[in-house]
């Protein structure tokens, strides 16, 4: 793997928000390769079935959004040149009528899901940040779209509803792995847990890993910060003075790079372990910080599996591999998961179309899924650590029975 660096979308990339339907609050949108003029217009006949797809398309996760739109035009291309979507005796094209950008910012998730929903639509495959699904999943939920959630993982999303799944694993689950890697592979003795206060990710992450502490018997502190902050140094500090041997530091890639950074310069040696959010993060000129730090993650890239290294390939061979990232490799299965539920369902109504996709046995890029009761997947979790700056295999924890 290589290091990887955000890399933001081009603003001739993006369709003005005059586009049909896109126009209104001001959130821009763009059409895929599958969306052409002559497929949206063959939806007129019933030739097609359309969902939306919300993705952060600029502002700090804009690598994601890249890679989420990538991801759906990959899976979309493949879909449609196998014969596209089969419900009973009849085909239809699948296609994606829009993809909207939040911005990474609730409001706008919020007008990104009303400009979808304007179209005629089954649902929606988004968003990343946890705080952007929660702005629109009820409303969702109450308009009986079905959303497929690639990246969101904070606990609460899928309990607002039956019309409301996740392709990524759940926090609930993921921060109990974080803490749990942290006790017994770390062997710490006194950990500290610093977090965003401010996003829905970071606090659900933070609540679910100092849950696990308290019951496990691990001594812990608890340091607030803000999602955004680039100075850690009066957090890392205390670290220091308080004795501590590992730090769980559950936020995003953009100020992943900084905690660590700082917590080196502080004089702290340490484990230093993230989540899933930590994917894409630039490790340039912090190669050495970064030895003895780790992140979960959906999956890795450099698995044999043959799923993934088919994926690699003709996701780079189509779009490079600076955007290569979990969130691809997650909107596509997300894709792929909505098109079995289609055809398993023999049905185009979202209605029945969801009791599909609470029943799926799902395998894809990023692994075997099948739900619980709340539409959360029971998948595993891969650990990723890194070697001289490169994102590097560790291990592999959890999954189903």
């Amino acid at each position: 793997m290589k290091k990887r660096a955000l890399s933001l979308l081009t603003a001739g990339a993006l369709v003005a928000a005059a586009l049909s339907g896109c126009g209104a609050s001001g959130s821009s949108a763009e059409t895929t390769a599958a969306a052409s003029s002559e497929t949206t217009a063959s939806a007129a006949d019933g030739d097609t079935l359309s969902f939306g797809v919300i993705a952060p398309l600029t502002g700090p996760h804009a690598l994601y959004g890249e890679a989420a739109k990538n991801g759906v035009n990959l899976a979309l291309e493949e879909i449609n040149e196998a014969g596209g979507v089969k419900v009973g005796d009849k085909s239809y094209s699948l296609n994606a009528a829009v993809i909207c950008d939040d911005k990474s910012d609730s409001t706008e998730a919020i007008s990104a899901y009303n400009n979808c929903a304007s179209y005629d639509i089954l649902g929606i495959i988004g968003t990343y940040a946890s705080s952007c699904t929660k702005a629109f999943a009820t409303q969702a939920q109450s308009d009986g779209l079905i959303v497929i959630t690639p990246q969101s993982t904070n606990a609460s999303i899928c309990k607002i509803g039956d019309y409301i799944f996740r392709a990524c694993f759940s926090d609930d689950a993921q921060g109990p792995a974080m803490a749990e890697f942290i006790k017994d592979k770390l062997g710490a003795k006194k950990a500290a847990i610093i977090y965003g206060s401010n996003e829905d990710y970071c606090t659900g992450l933070y609540e679910s890993i100092s849950k696990y502490f308290d019951e496990n018997g691990v001594d812990y502190v608890v340091y607030e910060c803000n999602s955004t902050d680039t100075d850690f140094s009066a957090q890392v500090s205390k670290v220091v003075a308080e004795g501590c041997d590992a730090i769980a530091y559950p936020n995003y890639l953009d100020t992943a790079p900084m905690l660590v950074q700082q917590a080196r310069a502080a004089g702290f040696t340490g484990g230093i372990v993230g989540g899933d959010g930590w994917d894409g993060a630039d490790t340039s000129g912090l190669e050495a910080d970064f030895e003895n730090t780790y992140y979960l993650n959906h999956l890795d890239f450099g698995d044999a599996d043959e799923k993934i290294q088919n994926f690699v390939k003709t996701y780079t061979d189509e779009f490079g591999s600076d955007s290569l990232c979990a969130a691809a490799a997650l909107y596509y299965d997300s894709v792929y998961m909505l098109k079995q539920a289609i055809e398993e369902s023999g049905s185009t109504d979202p209605a029945v179309i969801k009791d599909a996709l609470a029943a799926i046995d799902f395998t894809g890029v990023t692994g075997h899924v099948k739900f619980d009761e709340n539409g959360d997947p029971i998948k595993a979790f891969t650990i990723e650590t890194f070697k001289d700056g490169e994102v590097t295999y560790y291990d592999k924890v959890g999954g189903e029975a």
